[in-house]
């Protein structure tokens, strides 16, 4: 009896010790991690500008913040570099400013996330938070396939877990730049069951000499059509490429044919 009383003793001592342990390293991680909410080294140099996300007609459909970094040396605005990790809590603050009669005219709001933004513990909270400043309109989340390529297997697999547990009532997914090599094809196929839209690099579907092409946008569009994903094309900039689109019978589209990214209009005060 009294070896069963000191084992149950030291049992409850190591549970204790180890409980403690977690909770200590859990408030550390949180203080010290960047990724959601935490804005230090982050300056007034980086806005969010939007663009547009058209329908086959030309009318707006959507709206994706996309962020852009102040060069101090050419005095203009651009993709911003080493962004990783940039605080989420930006742009909510943005969405905040948008001026109503564009958020009450759109079907989606798409905001990119990083996957190790996405892996963040908090970033359940942070699409919670987003939902309740947007309100009635879809919020699309946006992760880029360059990104998912040069993650780890461990990432990708932490991602898919993630995005099988987001309310597809209230939340989208996309996968964006998506483009017509075999490699893309097979990472993203396991994706596709947990995604609503993907968003293709037009251009990567121009066929060149020295520009081999896998798989066509109309294999692509063949293949989404099977897990429900809606098909957006990205990047259109001419005629061509908006012919295209009309060809496949894509019925969203973003690029500069369709308006280029400008600041936010803010709601007047």
């Amino acid at each position: 009896m009294n070896d069963l009383k000191t084992f149950l003793f030291w049992t409850f001592v190591i549970f204790t010790v180890v409980c403690i342990f977690f909770c200590i390293e859990a408030t550390i991680r949180y203080q010290s991690k960047v990724g959601i909410d935490d804005e230090h080294g982050f300056g007034s140099k980086y806005e969010y500008f939007g663009q547009p996300i058209c329908n086959n007609k030309g009318k707006l459909y959507g709206y994706e913040l996309l962020l852009r970094e102040f060069d101090q040396q050419d005095k203009r605005w651009r993709l911003p570099v080493g962004v990783a990790n940039f605080p989420l809590s930006k742009a909510v603050y943005t969405i905040r400013q948008i001026d109503p009669q564009i958020i009450d005219n759109i079907h989606l709001l798409a905001i990119n996330m990083t996957v190790n933004q996405i892996t963040d513990f908090r970033a359940a909270y942070f699409i919670s938070w987003v939902r309740g400043v947007i309100n009635n309109q879809q919020l699309m989340i946006e992760i880029d396939a360059a990104d998912l390529r040069q993650a780890s297997p461990l990432q990708r697999h932490r991602v898919r877990r993630l995005l099988k547990g987001v309310d597809r009532q209230a939340v989208k997914v996309s996968i964006e730049n998506v483009d017509s090599t075999q490699r893309t094809y097979k990472l993203l196929e396991p994706f596709l069951p947990e995604i609503d839209y993907l968003k293709f690099n037009v251009r990567a579907f121009d066929k060149s000499p020295n520009h081999w092409i896998d798989i066509t946008l109309a294999q692509w569009q063949r293949r989404a059509q099977k897990d429900n994903v809606v098909v957006i094309v990205g990047k259109i900039e001419d005629q061509a490429q908006v012919q295209l689109a009309d060809q496949l019978n894509i019925g969203l589209r973003q690029g500069y044919a369709y308006g280029q990214p400008a600041r936010v209009q803010q709601k007047h005060k």
